[in-house]
């Protein structure tokens, strides 16, 4: 990967663009942008975390096409702000009504060439877990009760560079 080149960017607008190509490439899912009112601005290279969401959407795509058409492909992308006493975090999270991840071995699946699918790379997971940690963020996975699963990008606002809170006041 190469090395991130941060600056204060829209996340409202980056996940805008990353379902939008998706939405296009994948006519017959349901996608649903759950975006703020205002925008959410991170400093964070813009092109490595659209790389990020890009791969985010295609798994949960595959991952309803592994579904055998049972139900309507759904995903949802949700862009928010947590406050928390530590620091204030943002999340996207993308859900999907798919597969889900596989029951043995999940946690291996943001390690380079580990996949549960057949002619999967295994580089998708792994990378955007390398774009979470180059942006001092975290990935978290996990399946949803009724089906699919669940993909958060998490990132914390540091005192280092911090934008405007006024920019960050959403919620």
């Amino acid at each position: 990967m190469p090395q991130a080149t941060l600056k204060d960017e829209d996340l409202s607008e980056i996940c805008n663009r990353a379902v939008f190509l998706e939405r296009n490439r994948h006519s017959n899912i349901d996608y649903q942008l759950n975006l703020p009112d205002d925008p959410i601005y991170l400093r964070c290279d813009s092109l490595q975390i659209g790389q990020a969401m890009t791969n985010l959407l295609k798994n949960a795509a595959e991952s309803i096409s592994n579904n055998n058409g049972k139900e309507k492909g759904i995903i949802r992308c949700i862009l928010r702000k947590i406050s928390s006493n530590d620091f204030p975090k943002i999340s996207i999270s993308i859900i999907d009504n798919g597969s889900g991840l596989p029951e043995i071995g999940w946690e291996n699946l943001t390690e380079p060439y580990v996949t549960s699918r057949d002619g999967g790379t295994g580089l998708g997971l792994a990378i955007v877990k390398k774009i979470m940690e180059d942006h001092g963020g975290n990935l978290v996975l996990s399946n949803n009760k009724g089906g699919g699963a669940t993909i958060k990008l998490l990132f914390h606002q540091t005192d280092d560079k911090d934008i405007a809170e006024t920019k960050l006041e959403l919620m």
